[in-house]
C-alpha cells in the first residue's frame, strides 16, 4: 500500500535523521535565506540556508551514502492555494529548497511517504524534506516537497490514496513554484517514496493528460496495482503497518466520500480509529489496531470482499489504480526485493505492461532491502538517473 512511509515509522534509517535535526539545526544552521517575491495568494516563510558541510553531515545521519553535495540550501515553507472536492479554495503547504546563490538547473517534485501524523511533514522541515532539499538543492536543483491535504497547514482528514485530491495537490505547488521565476522552462522530474511513489504517477497523469511534458519520473517502493495486489496483501497483514495503512484509508475515504467510518469498519473499530488518528501518534496508532487487519473490518464489507461484490471502500481502491498508465515520460519503479509493506511484484508486474504497450519503463531492484531502506539505496540511482536523462537531452 504505502510506506511506513518516511513518517510512519520513526525507527527506519531515513527518519533516524529526525532525531538528531533539530539539534543539528539549531547548533549549526543560523543563517537565513534571502527573500523572493511571491504572487497573490502565495506565501513563503524562509526557513535556513544549510552548507555543504552540514548538509553532509545530516546525510549521512539519514544513511544516505555516495552523494555529493555541491552548494548551500536554502529551505522555505511554501502555502499556497488549491482547490477542494467541491471547487471550494484550501490552503496547502509544502517545502520549497533552492541551491543558494546560483540558478536551480530544473524543478524536481518529491512526493513523500505515509505520514500519519500533520506536523511530520516536508515543509516543517522533517527527516524527509531535508534529505530531499539536500539531495536535489543541494546539487543544482530547486527541490518542492507538497505536504498533502490534510497536513501541514491544511485542515480536514488526509484522503489517503484518493487520486482526485492528491494529484492536483502536488500539479498545484508545481505550477505555484513555476510562476515564482525560480525555475527554468524545462520539463519537471518527478520522484517519490511510497504513497508518494502513486502520488508522483498521479500527477504524472494529470501533466500528460492537458500536453504538459513531464522529464521522467522515479517512483520507489510506490503501490501502483492498489485493487489488485497491495491491497489483498494488506488484508492478510504480513507487514505490521498493514492495519494502520487499511485503517488510515478508511479514516480518511470514508470522510472524503461521505460515509460513515461503521459501513467498513466494525463499531468498536470505527470509534477506536477515531480516537488513534486524531492523536496522530503513528506507534499508539499501531499499538492499537489488530495485527490481523480482517478483525477490523465489519461482516458487510468482508462479505463483499470476500466474494467479488460491491463496497464502497473497494470502489475506491479501484478508482486509485495505475495499471492502465501509459507514459510518455520515461519511468522508472525502484523497489527492494525484500520489501513486505508493498510488494516488488507491484513494480514488476506494472513495468512489465506498461513496455508492452511501448512506454519507457524499467522496474529497477535496489537490492535485498526492506521498505524504508529501499529510499536510501535508491536515492543516488534517481540522482545519476536523472543527471543521465539530462546529459542525453543535450546532446
Amino acid at each position: 500500500m504505502s510506506g511506513r512511509g518516511l513518517n510512519v515509522v520513526r525507527g527506519s534509517a531515513w527518519v533516524l535523521a529526525i532525531t538528531l535535526t533539530a539539534v543539528v539545526i539549531t547548533t549549526l544552521a543560523q543563517a537565513k535565506p534571502p527573500g523572493i517575491a511571491t504572487p497573490e495568494g502565495v506565501r513563503l516563510t524562509p526557513l535556513s540556508t544549510i552548507s555543504p558541510l552540514k548538509a553532509k553531515i545530516l546525510l549521512r545521519l539519514a544513511g544516505v551514502e555516495g552523494l555529493p553535495v555541491r552548494y548551500s540550501v536554502d529551505t522555505y515553507r511554501m502555502e499556497y492555494s488549491s482547490r477542494g472536492k467541491n471547487g471550494e479554495p484550501v490552503q496547502l503547504s509544502g517545502l520549497l529548497a533552492l541551491p543558494h546563490g546560483v540558478a536551480a538547473r530544473r524543478l524536481v517534485s518529491f512526493q513523500h511517504g505515509t505520514s500519519t501524523t500533520r506536523t511530520a511533514v516536508p515543509s516543517k522541515p522533517d527527516g524527509t524534506g531535508l534529505a530531499s532539499a539536500i539531495i536535489f538543492a543541494g546539487n543544482g536543483y530547486a527541490l518542492i516537497a507538497p505536504d498533502y491535504p490534510g497536513l501541514g497547514v491544511s485542515t480536514g482528514r488526509h484522503p489517503y490514496y484518493v487520486a482526485a485530491s492528491i494529484g492536483p495537490a502536488v500539479v498545484d505547488m508545481i505550477e505555484v513554484t513555476e510562476r515564482l521565476g525560480v525555475v527554468p522552462d524545462v520539463p519537471v522530474f518527478l520522484a517519490g517514496f511510497s504513497e508518494g511513489g502513486w502520488a508522483s504517477l498521479q500527477a504524472l497523469r494529470l501533466l500528460e493528460a492537458r500536453g504538459d511534458k513531464v522529464m521522467g519520473v522515479a517512483s520507489v517502493a510506490g503501490p501502483i496495482n492498489l485493487s489488485g495486489i497491495s491491497f489483498p496483501a494488506a488484508m492478510k497483514g504480513r507487514a505490521k503497518s498493514h492495519s494502520l495503512y487499511l485503517a488510515y484509508a478508511a479514516w480518511g475515504q470514508a470522510a472524503y466520500y461521505g460515509h460513515s467510518l461503521d459501513s467498513v469498519l466494525t463499531a468498536n473499530y470505527a470509534a477506536t480509529v477515531e480516537r488513534l488518528f486524531a492523536s496522530g501518534k503513528p506507534k499508539a496508532i499501531i499499538d492499537g489496531l489488530p495485527t490481523d487487519p480482517r478483525a477490523m473490518f465489519n461482516d458487510a464489507f468482508l462479505s463483499a470482499y470476500d466474494n467479488g461484490k460491491y463496497h464502497w471502500f473497494i470502489q475506491a481502491f479501484s478508482g486509485a489504480n495505475l495499471v492502465d498508465l501509459n507514459p510518455r515520460a520515461p519511468l522508472r519503479l525502484f523497489y527492494g526485493s525484500a520489501d513486505v509493506d508493498v510488494s516488488p511484484q507491484d513494480s514488476i508486474t506494472a513495468a512489465a505492461a506498461m513496455r508492452a504497450k511501448g512506454a519507457d519503463v524499467l522496474s529497477v531492484d535496489v537490492g535485498p532491502v526492506e521498505h524504508n531502506p529501499s529510499m536510501l539505496a535508491a536515492a543516488p540511482m534517481i540522482l545519476a538517473w536523472m543527471q543521465e536523462l539530462e546529459a542525453t537531452k543535450s546532446r
